[in-house]
C-alpha cells in the first residue's frame, strides 16, 4: 500500500468512526427567552444540526421565543414542565439586579422542589432513552440539573458551562454549591473567557487548567451589507446629518448599567450637544426609571428607548459609537456585535470585555459603577470622529478572524469527540 493509499485509508476510517460515536448532543437550558447565553445555545444547536448531529433541547421553563428557531431547524424542544417562581426565575438565569429581593432570600417551596424533582426524572429518562454523546448544560441551576442527571444516567460526557461572572454566588449563597457539586460532576467544564475561567478557579477551588475556555461565536453574516444600510438606518431613526448615534443593546436590567450610561450621557452632551442616545433592548421593569431619570437630567428629547429590536445589525449601521456598561459580564455578545459593525466601543473593564478589545483601535476601557468615568471614555471616543476608515475595516476583519459561528461550532465537535 502506498502512502497515498495508506492516508486515504486513515482518513476514510476517522470519518467512519466519527459518524459512528456522533450519536447526538441534548442541551439543557433553563428558558428559551431572549438572551445571550439563550442565543448562543440556539446558534450552536442549528449549526450541529447543519453538519449531521442529532441535536435536542431540553428546556426547565415552558415557552420561550427562541423556541420557534430551534422548531424550524427540526430540533426537539423538551419541556420539564415548570413555571417559574421569582426566587427560582432568578437562579435559573442568574441575570438579575446586584440586591437579591427577598423573594430569592427564600427557599423555594414544596411544590417548586418537586417540579424541579420531576423534571429531573425527566431528564434521567430522556439521556438514558436516546444515549446522547454529550449531555451539555448552561448557567447555574440547570448545570446543577444537568450534571446531576447526566451522571444518573451514565451519559458518556457531561458538560457544563460558565458564562459569566460568579456574582450569583453572592445574590444566591445556595448556588455556590450547586456550582461546585456541578463542577464536580462535570467531564468537562466550559468558559467563554479566560476571565470566567480564572474566576471559576478563585470563587470554586477548580483548577484553572482544567476549564475549557471556548469563545462566543458570531453569525457575522448578518453585518455582510452593515456599511452599505448606514444611510437607511440613519433616516429611519431621524438622525441629522451631523448627530452622533450612540448605542447600547442590552436588556433592561440594573446590572447591565443602563443608569450609569444615561447620567453619563447626559454629562458628555454638555460639550456635545448633537449626541443622540439609542438604548435597545426588553425592559425588566426599569424603563420607566430610566425615562424619568433622563427627564430629570434634561436629556429625555435625546434618549430614546426601542426596546427589543430583531434587526440589530440594522441599528448599529446608522450608529457611530458603541456603548457596554455593565457591572458584571462573562463574554458579551452584544459586544461583539459592535465590533463586528465596525463602531469603536467604549466598555466596562470587567469580565471578559478586555479580552474582546485588546488590539481594538478607538475603544476605550473604563471603571464600571461609574458615570464620570464613562463619560470620560465617550468624549475620548468622540475627539477621534471621524475616524480612520482602516480602523473600522480592522475592527471588522479581526472579528471574523477571532469569533466566527464556524470557529466556535469545531472547538465543540472537538470537545463532544473526544475520548
Amino acid at each position: 500500500m502506498t502512502d497515498a493509499e495508506a492516508q486515504k485509508s486513515s482518513t476514510v476510517s476517522s470519518t467512519r468512526l466519527r459518524r459512528r460515536r456522533r450519536r447526538g448532543v441534548l442541551f439543557v437550558i433553563g428558558q428559551l427567552d431572549h438572551g445571550g447565553t439563550e442565543s448562543q445555545l440556539v446558534l450552536l444547536a442549528k449549526e450541529l444540526k447543519k453538519r449531521g448531529w442529532k441535536v435536542e433541547v431540553f428546556s426547565l421553563s415552558l415557552g420561550g421565543v427562541l423556541a420557534e428557531p430551534l422548531n424550524r431547524a427540526g430540533i426537539p424542544v423538551l419541556y420539564g414542565l415548570h413555571r417559574p417562581t421569582p426566587s427560582t426565575a432568578s437562579s435559573t438565569s442568574a441575570k438579575q439586579d446586584a440586591k437579591p429581593s427577598v423573594a430569592a432570600k427564600t427557599r423555594p417551596s414544596v411544590k417548586a422542589m418537586l417540579v424541579l424533582g420531576a423534571a429531573v426524572a425527566s431528564l434521567v429518562g430522556r439521556i438514558a432513552w436516546t444515549r446522547p454523546r454529550a449531555v451539555h448544560a448552561f448557567l447555574p441551576l440547570t448545570n446543577f440539573l444537568g450534571a446531576l442527571a447526566g451522571r444518573f444516567a451514565l451519559a458518556p460526557l457531561v458538560i457544563t458551562s460558565r458564562r459569566g461572572l460568579g456574582n450569583h454566588q453572592e445574590r444566591w449563597p445556595r448556588l455556590k454549591r450547586m456550582d461546585r457539586i456541578a463542577n464536580r460532576l462535570s467531564h468537562v467544564v466550559v468558559a467563554n473567557s479566560n476571565a470566567v475561567a480564572a474566576d471559576i478557579a478563585a470563587r470554586d477551588g477548580y483548577d484553572v487548567n482544567r476549564v475549557r475556555v471556548i469563545p462566543n461565536g458570531l453569525d457575522l453574516s448578518r453585518f455582510d451589507d452593515i456599511d452599505r444600510r448606514r444611510d437607511e438606518a440613519r433616516r429611519h431613526l431621524r438622525l441629522d446629518p451631523d448627530d452622533i448615534g450612540i448605542a447600547i443593546v442590552a436588556n433592561l436590567i440594573p446590572y447591565k448599567g443602563h443608569s450609569d450610561l444615561i447620567e453619563a450621557f447626559a454629562r458628555a452632551s454638555q460639550s456635545r450637544p448633537t449626541l443622540r442616545l439609542f438604548i435597545a433592548g426588553q425592559d425588566r421593569g426599569i424603563g420607566a426609571a430610566l425615562t424619568e431619570q433622563a427627564q430629570r437630567l434634561g436629556i429625555a428629547s435625546k434618549v430614546q428607548l426601542l426596546g427589543m429590536q430583531s434587526d440589530v445589525p440594522g441599528l448599529l449601521a446608522g450608529m457611530d459609537v458603541g456603548v457596554i456598561a455593565s457591572h458584571e459580564e462573562g463574554f458579551c455578545n452584544a459586544l461583539m456585535e459592535k465590533l463586528a459593525a465596525g463602531l469603536p466601543v467604549v466598555a466596562t473593564n470587567v469580565g471578559g470585555n478586555p479580552e474582546a478589545v485588546t488590539g481594538m483601535p478607538g475603544c476605550v476601557l473604563v471603571e464600571p459603577r461609574d458615570p464620570a468615568d464613562l463619560a470620560r471614555g465617550l468624549l475620548a471616543v468622540l475627539d477621534r470622529l471621524p475616524e480612520p476608515s482602516a480602523d473600522r475595516e480592522f475592527r471588522q476583519r479581526t472579528m471574523r478572524e477571532r469569533y466566527s459561528t464556524a470557529a466556535m461550532v469545531d472547538a465543540y465537535e472537538r470537545l463532544y469527540l473526544a475520548d
